[in-house]
């Protein structure tokens, strides 16, 4: 696998080792008016801090968020500005290097214009890594962030899915892991009911992996 092979300073995958019993939560494709605010509040009970990778034409189906998001100590990211299925697909066509490098930054301008600072993270929709998704974000000043841990919650359609996965992810997560998460689907309210106070009742530090990306 691709990222598997590439050194950290092109593309972090998990948490550096000093960071011993520490989780990062990452959620993607928000914000969303509804999901988002249940995903913070949620974060908020169990001391939970994590990186939302937004996609920046949807901050204005909740704009406020934006700056809620930064207030209860989590981070924001850059998930692209349109995120286009082109983007994600294996097979799909990509952008030209300039129509991919202009997306990014009109998501970095999104954030910025919405109370938020200039991202340093990014995240290539559906991680997917090509010549563009590495090189852009060092243009751009941000650091390519993938992850090591995934159910692939985005497809749950039922709490049952999402009870399911959370237990796949709370026997299974390792310290220093990225969890991969979507704050768009409903279904992630149900896996975090469950997956907070799994995580924490194993003892792992949910809060400062944000220091350390």
């Amino acid at each position: 696998m691709l990222k598997a092979l590439l050194p950290r300073g092109v593309v972090v995958r998990s948490l550096p080792r000093r960071a011993r019993n520490a989780v990062l939560l990452t959620f993607d494709d928000g914000p969303d008016p509804d999901v988002t605010p249940a995903v913070l509040d949620r974060l908020r009970l169990h001391g939970a801090r994590a990186v939302f990778f937004v996609v920046g034409r949807r901050i204005k189906r909740a704009p406020a968020l934006i700056a809620r998001i930064l207030q209860e100590g989590h981070v924001v990211g850059n998930h692209s500005h349109l995120h286009q299925a082109s983007y994600v697909l294996p097979g799909g066509r990509q952008p030209r290097f300039l129509h991919y490098y202009r997306d990014c930054r009109r998501c970095q301008t999104a954030i910025q214009h919405h109370g938020g600072k200039r991202p340093r993270l990014f995240r290539p929709p559906g991680g997917r890594l090509t010549l563009k998704t590495l090189m852009i974000p060092k243009l751009l000043g941000m650091k390519c962030v993938t992850w090591s841990a995934d159910v692939g919650d985005w497809s749950f359609r039922s709490a049952a899915e999402a009870r399911a996965g959370a237990e796949e992810l709370a026997r299974t997560v390792a310290p220093t892991d990225i969890v991969l998460l979507h704050d768009d689907n409903p279904c992630v309210i149900d896996l975090l009911d469950a997956l907070l106070p799994a995580l924490r009742a194993r003892g792992l530090d949910l809060a400062s992996g944000v220091e350390l990306i």
